[in-house]
């Protein structure tokens, strides 16, 4: 079974497509099990409360409420995105050599990798650090979401969109959105790795940890299928009003948990 395609969706409108191609990075190591082009991730949904049981394991989230939570921290950058958002945003009022003696006088080497490794992501990324990490994996969520029956179609246009707009003021093309997902993700491997750190940083500077930099560029840039390469970065984007279903399941005196 597919998901319906969602009212006020149309494939062929470019803002559409650009909804559908902030999810890549995170289908891109993925791609059999997801599409790129369907809404709803997968092709074959036989069972959708099954699939979305899966994100109990995967995520902790069972309830609508949960995953909508779990979305708004992601559109916040509130989850990973916001690691070292202060020293992204100190790096970012100092010079190159300004940082190096800063990391200079750092005594503890696994910090002072660690200062590298910021070193580096900024100098990709700049100040927006790893928010295209949670960003993505927003759109990701909001997308199985919508095939697990927990968003709505009202609420999937909202969102991608929402995100959307977030991607395109916090970076200034493709190439730095996926740069800081890469990036924001090598650093959540290392984070919970079990080894210690002191064993590991010489994995996070060097191509990554697990899946390195250079096997996920190859897989965004192998894959044919990949929409991003054919968008225009600045496609504008509508201007959408939040749905009202979406403040009543995030306010504060929302009753009980819906299923």
């Amino acid at each position: 079974m597919t998901a319906q395609t969602p009212k006020n969706f149309d494939p062929s409108l470019p803002h559409c497509q650009w909804w559908l191609a902030i999810t890549s990075p995170q289908i891109s190591y993925n791609r059999g099990d997801y599409d790129y082009d369907l809404p709803a991730l997968k092709r074959d949904l036989d069972d959708p409360v099954e699939w979305g049981k899966n994100f109990i394991d995967w995520w902790g989230i069972d309830t609508r409420r949960e995953w909508h939570e779990m979305i708004h921290r992601l559109a916040m950058a509130e989850v990973h995105g916001d690691v070292w958002a202060g020293e992204f945003g100190r790096r970012a009022c100092m010079s190159a050599n300004e940082w190096q003696q800063r990391v200079d006088s750092v005594p503890n080497p696994v910090a002072k990798a660690e200062m590298r490794y910021l070193d580096a992501a900024y100098r990709h990324v700049g100040s927006a650090g790893f928010k295209g990490w949670d960003f993505c994996r927003g759109s990701f969520l909001t997308r199985a979401g919508y095939g697990a029956g927990k968003v709505t179609q009202e609420e999937f246009v909202f969102l991608l969109n929402y995100f959307s707009r977030q991607i395109q003021k916090h970076f200034s093309s493709w190439e730095q959105y996926t740069q800081s997902f890469i990036f924001g993700r090598n650093y959540w491997e290392y984070m919970n790795d079990q080894d210690e750190d002191s064993d590991n940083i010489r994995y996070l500077l060097n191509n990554g940890f697990y899946i390195g930099f250079s096997s996920f560029y190859q897989c965004l840039e192998e894959d044919t299928d990949c929409p991003i390469p054919a968008l225009d970065w600045n496609v504008e984007l509508p201007d959408i009003p939040q749905p009202e279903s979406l403040r009543a399941i995030l306010s504060d005196d929302e009753g009980e948990a819906q299923s």
